[in-house]
Parts: structure tokens; sequence; C-alpha cells
């Protein structure tokens, strides 16, 4: 019997020993791959450059990347992207060139055992410039819309100017800093509160102080209001013994004031009239007519704003 003949037939022999170690062997294999083998992905997980003293990043391709792993059920659970950070050395940067780095997993701090898969986007490209600082002007940011009937007076930073760090280019490029927005929808008066400032996301800038007060003054808008039929009343001097008439008797007015005040205003508030005090011949004439509103209110037109008026006299 030859050598391979034999080998077969012990193989024969105990191919039922052998089925059950391949059964066993996928069997643990699929147990393990269960263990180490799962996979997962962390989006928006922070790129930072570690600049040399005196250097500051002046451009970055990316602010954030995605990064897979692949890892045990002890350590998948706990990745996400306030655990994780990807941090760029520069040892010997040239002001202004332009660097290309593939992020490997040297780059990632990553407090777990699962390892990277991949990164996306995988290289990210970086500029230095020297690191200088800027006394900017602070302005305030807004969002939303207030309240029907109010409007923004004046909005007061205090302090009005901030330290900004970072680099030179940069700074260059920079009139003025914002703040965070601030909400203005509920606002029912002015109000003040401290807003933390919007420091750019262009390299690792920062901002002396990094908080500042703003105050927000809000008034009422004024709002009008229209009165279609009102009188126009004769001022004249007393024991006259004529006929006035006036054409046409009424007018309509247009008056401005404060929200609630216009509001509350009625036709019967509105006081229009003409003076024929100094009138003496029995004639016709054209006269302006005179508002009068309460305080805090202006008329902003009469229509028409000179009437007829016919003198003659008493029947």
């Amino acid at each position: 019997m030859s050598r391979y003949s034999a080998a077969w037939n012990q193989i024969w022999k105990d191919r039922f020993l052998i089925i059950l170690c391949f059964i066993l062997a996928f069997l643990g294999w699929q147990s393990i791959r269960k263990i180490i083998g799962l996979e997962m992905s962390v989006s928006s997980v922070a790129v930072d450059v570690e600049a040399p003293d005196g250097w500051a990043v002046w451009e970055k391709s990316v602010q954030r990347v995605n990064i897979s792993f692949r890892g045990s059920r002890e350590d998948i659970p706990y990745l996400n992207s306030d655990q994780l950070q990807v941090l760029i050395p520069v040892q010997h940067p040239e002001r202004g060139k332009e660097m290309t780095i593939k992020l490997t997993e040297a780059h990632l701090k990553n407090p777990t055992g699962a390892k990277v898969v991949s990164f996306s986007p995988s290289e990210i490209m970086i500029r230095l410039d020297q690191k200088s600082e800027k006394l900017l002007p602070v302005k305030a940011s807004m969002n939303g819309s207030l309240p029907e009937g109010l409007e923004v007076e004046r909005v007061v930073c205090s302090p009005a100017s901030v330290r900004v760090f970072g680099a030179r280019q940069t700074l260059d490029s920079m009139e003025n800093i914002h703040t965070e927005a601030i909400d203005l929808k509920n606002r029912q008066g002015s109000f003040k509160e401290s807003v933390p400032i919007a420091v750019p996301q262009v390299g690792r800038m920062s901002v002396e102080p990094n908080w500042v007060s703003v105050e927000v003054v809000l008034e009422e808008r004024d709002s009008t209001a229209q009165f279609d039929h009102v009188p126009v009343r004769i001022l004249e001097a007393s024991g006259e013994n004529r006929s006035v008439r006036v054409i046409p008797e009424t007018i309509r007015v247009t008056v401005q004031g404060l929200k609630d005040q216009v509001l509350s205003l009625q036709e019967k508030d509105v006081f229009a009239y003409i003076n024929c005090e100094e009138l003496i011949e029995n004639t016709s004439y054209e006269l302006p007519v005179v508002v009068n509103l309460p305080v805090n209110m202006q008329h902003i037109k009469a229509e028409p704003a000179v009437v007829q008026v016919i003198i003659s006299s008493a029947q």
C-alpha cells in the first residue's frame, strides 16, 4: 500500500473527528468575530493642529472628519466624537507653505482599544503663519423676530472690543468679531445678558475676554391708524351772526404714535378745525385744516388738507 493510500485510509477512519473539528473551529471563529469584529462609524471628530510656539494655523481644509472603527463589544459603545480627537503635530513649519498630511491612527487620540479602519476624508491640507494678535470691535449677532410693535433701538457691547490671537494673515483680513447669536423671539422689553464670542473656526484662534455683556435696548415701533370721517369744526369769534359752510364737512386723518396709544385712540379724540376768526368778508375762502391730537401723537396727513369755506349773512 502506498504512502498516500495509507494517509487517505487514516483520514477516512477519522473523518467524523475531522468534521467535528472543522465545525468547532467555525463556531469558534464566529464567536471571536462577534467579540472583536464589530464595526462602527463615528462622525464629526474634531481635527486640531499642534503648532510650535509663535505659530498659528492660517488655513485648514477640514475642521472635522468621520472615522470607521473595528473593535470589541467593550470598546465600541464608548466611541463618540467627544472622546476622540485628531491631533496633527507640525515640527518645522514654513510660513504659508501648503502641507498635505495623510491621516493615520497615530494622529488619533483614542481612549479605547478599537482599531481605525478608515478616515473620511483621508487627508488634510494645512498652512501655518506666524502668530499675531489684534484688537477687534465686537458686534452682537441676533436672530429671530421681535414681537410686533417692538424694534431694536440700540445695542451696546461691553467691552466694546476684544483681543484676538491667531495667524497674522487671518487677523489682517478681519475688521470685527461677532458674538454668538442672541435670540430675539418673545422678548418683551430691553434686556442685558452675557454672551460668548463666536470664535472663528479658522485655525486655533483664541479671544480675550471670550465673553461680553450685551445690552439690547428695545422701543415700541410707531404704528398708524386712519380715521375716515373726522368732522371739520369751525373756530370763530363769539357773537358772530353769520352762516359758515364747510366743503367737505368731514375729512380723512392719518395719525401716528406708539402702538398702544394708537389702538386706544377713537375718532372723537381727533379734533380737526378751521380758523375763521379773522375772516370778515362774506365770500368763499380756502383754508388749511388744523388737526389736534392727544400728547405724543402726530398726524401724518389730512385729506383734503385744505377745505372750502363759504361765509354769508345769517338768514
